[in-house]
């Protein structure tokens, strides 16, 4: 296992990436990196995922699930994708990158 050695830290541990990411048999590269903070959030917004047999459905339909966060989310998800977008202006140019996966 790897952990930052300052993980208890009150003020927080430093932020490299972040991963938004689905599960697609095709047509979508395993990693892909946004240019900007806007076409990441845009990625995430867009996630789909394949069913398999662990979740409900019909098995190789494809879910759409913004942010793989529909069953979690208990707002509006416009707003949610807003937030997302003004996030960047408080992080300033060090934001993390934003990666969209395939696995």
């Amino acid at each position: 296992p790897v952990i930052d050695p300052a993980w208890e830290d009150p003020n927080g541990v430093p932020v490299c990436a972040i991963l938004f990411g689905g599960r697609r048999p095709n047509l979508v590269p395993l990693v892909t990196e946004a240019y900007i903070w806007d076409q990441g959030v845009f990625m995430g917004s867009i996630i789909g995922s394949q069913l398999t047999a662990a979740a409900e459905g019909t098995v190789g339909q494809v879910r759409r699930d913004p942010f793989a966060m529909l069953p979690f989310c208990g707002y509006n998800m416009a707003d949610y994708f807003g937030h997302w977008t003004h996030f960047r202006e408080k992080l300033g140019f060090l934001s993390p990158k934003i990666f969209y996966v395939n696995w």
